[in-house]
C-alpha cells in the first residue's frame, strides 16, 4: 500500500473528526436557541450546520476515492488495523477511534437538539389548538408581547 496515500488518507479522516465536532457545537447551540425560543439563534444554527453537512458530504466523497485509489474500497474503517501499513497501523487505530468517538459525541448532540425541537413544536402546537378553540367561541386572547404587532390589518 502506498503510504503517502494512507496519510493523505488519515489527514480526511482526521478533517471529518473537525467538522463531527463543529457539527456537534452547532447542535449544542441549536439546543440552548431552542429552550431560549431564540428563532433567529435556531437559523444561524441551521445555516451553520447546512454549511457544514455539505462540507462533511465533500470529505466523505475524498475518503471513498481515497479508499478506492489504496484499493481498500469495501473496507470497514474498523478493519484499519488489518491493512494499513505496519508502521502506520496504531496511529490508524487512533484515527479511526478518534473519529467513531466523536460521531457519536455528536450523534448524541444532534438527538438531544430534535429531541428538545420537537418537544417545544409539540406545545406550540397545543397553544395554537387552544387559540383555535378560544376564538371559536368567540372570546380573542391575549398574545404575549412577543408575539403581537403595533399595527391590526
Amino acid at each position: 500500500m502506498n503510504e503517502t496515500a494512507f496519510s493523505a488518507y488519515l489527514q480526511l479522516l482526521q478533517q471529518l473528526t473537525h467538522v463531527l465536532e463543529e457539527l456537534m457545537a452547532i447542535e449544542e447551540e441549536k439546543t440552548r436557541a431552542v429552550c431560549q425560543d431564540d428563532l433567529a439563534g435556531l437559523a444561524e444554527c441551521m445555516k451553520q450546520e447546512q454549511a457544514q453537512t455539505l462540507a462533511l458530504r465533500g470529505l466523505d466523497r475524498k475518503r471513498e476515492a481515497a479508499l478506492s485509489e489504496m484499493g481498500a474500497a469495501s473496507a470497514p474503517l474498523s478493519a484499519i488495523g488489518i491493512w494499513a501499513p505496519a508502521h502506520l497501523r496504531l496511529e490508524g487505530k487512533r484515527v479511526a477511534e478518534d473519529l467513531r468517538r466523536q460521531y457519536e459525541l455528536f450523534r448524541g448532540a444532534a438527538d438531544v437538539a430534535r429531541d428538545t425541537l420537537e418537544i417545544n413544536l409539540h406545545q406550540v402546537e397545543k397553544m395554537l389548538e387552544k387559540l383555535n378553540a378560544e376564538a371559536a367561541d368567540g372570546f380573542e386572547p391575549e398574545l404575549p408581547s412577543r408575539m403581537r404587532t403595533d399595527f391590526k390589518a
